[in-house]
């Protein structure tokens, strides 16, 4: 007989099927109901016609009904396909014909024109949790009869799509065939999932959406240590300190612009809120500032454990710079993570650099892909001769094999001959007191070629003059923004990623570079 996945709905609905599991606003779920509910799904599922083997889009925010859909995907042997809730209507048509699922299932207020845009596939049903025209009702699911329960042997397998900031978002997914050919794959999978511990009583705050990989994987590691995932529908800096309080919320993983701006909450409202509950606190995804890593030691108190993660879609966690090291090796990304290969790398890869030297970071992981979602094997331009994936990182190791990440290899700005990494002005930068988040680009210079250009949100009262000399005495002077602009609010791609591409475009245009 099949036996449940370890840390499966199946597994906690038997050893403790009244725990909470999920909870979302005043709604809790316990693992049995979660369980049940899914078995019922499973069910609807496949008189619906899907099967071992399909895909089911899922547009929706952080909400519990994720969490069915995923159970059920599990149960019937079914992957999941992340489709950004942010997204427009032509950018969602993109994915859902180039992913091919065979059910899509989505949340949205207005859903008719998406509705419409998947008729025009011909796929296969689509469900609505809003009551629309053409489409199954997500509440039919729910309550359909109650069916005989099923083992998931393995969890649904999730396809993520990059951010295409570079080009339109490419599919990320870990085919079984490849994955059966390689060594340490569970051994590496036991390494993640122990580095943070998970148990009965841990809450995980869930602020990053589902189709960020650290939105579920955050989720769904507490979960399957037999806590609860509680869940955040749109990051608000005091709500979250709100739930932080209410339900004693243990694991958080948040990218640095939250951390931000839960810094620049007024004195008096981080004094409504009791946040010691927090325990192990992750954050990554973007560069961090390691006075924000300070701030955050001292917010969150004593008994909070910070990691700082560095990993992709596309490989997995490279490296952890664990709670004991955050003092002691500022900026860095931390060391590279047993089962994992990484090497600095020049010339396209071919050239491997020594300690200190920076390079584009090139790994090898056993979660690494060997390929995006129809688009074959990886090409050239994306592994070097010998078979490391490139990153398009920028970085270096230092004596003690620390990894260290200057920026990424496509913002690289190159003024008289000098290579400047944006992410070390933009660090200076939020070291400011006046300054939010920063992004600096490359714009053209007749003298140098490129010179640096600062964009900034800020808070009221700042001044671009205080900040430029602040800069001054802390880089450089070939690094020195020549000017800083002040903007309400920063470009970002619907990960909340800064498009530097929109900055850089109105500089460039017409020129015969192009950055």
């Amino acid at each position: 007989m099949t036996s449940p996945y370890p840390g499966s709905p199946e597994m906690h609905a038997g050893l403790n099927g009244g725990a909470i599991a999920l909870i979302d606003g005043e709604t809790q779920i316990s693992f049995a109901h979660w369980n049940a509910i899914a078995d019922r799904m499973a069910d609807r599922l496949l008189q619906l016609g899907l099967k071992a083997g399909d895909r089911i889009a899922v547009r929706m925010n952080v909400r519990h009904e994720w969490f069915f859909i995923h159970a059920a995907a599990s149960k019937i042997g079914a992957g999941i396909v992340g489709v950004n809730h942010r997204l427009a209507g032509p950018e969602v048509a993109y994915m859902l014909e180039d992913s091919a699922p065979a059910a899509f299932i989505l949340d949205d207020a207005e859903p008719g024109p998406l509705i419409e845009a998947w008729r025009g596939l011909n796929r296969g049903p689509v469900i609505s949790m809003m009551p629309a025209a053409g489409a199954e009702l997500f509440d039919s699911l729910l309550h359909a009869p109650e069916a005989p329960a099923r083992i998931a042997p393995a969890p649904a397998q999730l396809v993520l799509y990059t951010s295409g900031t570079t080009g339109r978002p490419k599919g990320v997914a870990l085919r079984p065939e490849t994955l059966a050919g390689r060594k340490n794959v569970m051994e590496y999978r036991r390494l993640i999932a122990s580095i943070i511990p998970t148990g009965a009583q841990s809450r995980a705050l869930i602020v990053l959406p589902f189709h960020h990989s650290s939105g579920p994987n955050t989720a769904l590691f507490c979960l399957m240590g037999g806590g609860a995932a509680v869940m955040v529908r749109r990051f608000d800096a005091e709500s979250t300190l709100a739930l932080i309080q209410r339900h004693r919320i243990t694991h958080m993983m948040a990218v640095p612009t939250m951390l931000h701006r839960i810094r620049t909450l007024a004195p008096e409202v981080v004094a409504k809120y009791d946040v010691r509950s927090l325990t192990y606190l992750t954050t990554g995804a973007a560069a961090v500032p390691h006075s924000l890593k300070l701030w955050a030691l001292d917010f969150f108190g004593p008994q909070c454990q910070l990691f700082e993660g560095y990993g992709m879609s596309e490989t997995m966690m490279i490296s952890y710079l664990m709670p004991h090291e955050q003092r002691a090796k500022p900026g860095s990304s931390g060391k590279v993570l047993p089962f994992v290969e990484l090497s600095i790398r020049r010339d396209g890869g071919a050239q491997a650099l020594p300690a200190g030297e920076v390079g584009e970071v090139c790994v090898r992981t056993p979660m690494m892909i060997d390929g995006y979602l129809n688009r074959g094997a990886l090409t050239a331009d994306e592994l070097t001769p010998d078979g490391l994936f490139r990153t398009g990182d920028v970085g270096y190791l230092d004596q003690d094999g620390y990894l260290y990440i200057t920026d990424r290899l496509k913002d690289m700005i190159i003024a008289g001959g000098s290579n400047i990494y944006p992410a070390e002005i933009e660090s200076v930068l939020v070291e400011h007191p006046a300054i939010i988040d920063a992004a600096v680009i490359g714009v053209p210079s007749d003298e140098f070629g490129e010179q640096p250009l600062a964009f900034c949100e800020a808070r009221p009262g700042a001044d671009a003059e205080a900040v430029l000399a602040f800069c001054r005495e802390r880089l450089a002077r070939y690094k020195l923004p020549r000017q800083v602009i002040f903007v309400e609010e920063l470009p970002r791609n619907p990960t909340g990623k800064v498009t530097k591409a929109v900055l850089r475009a109105p500089y460039w245009q017409g020129r015969a570079r192009q950055v």
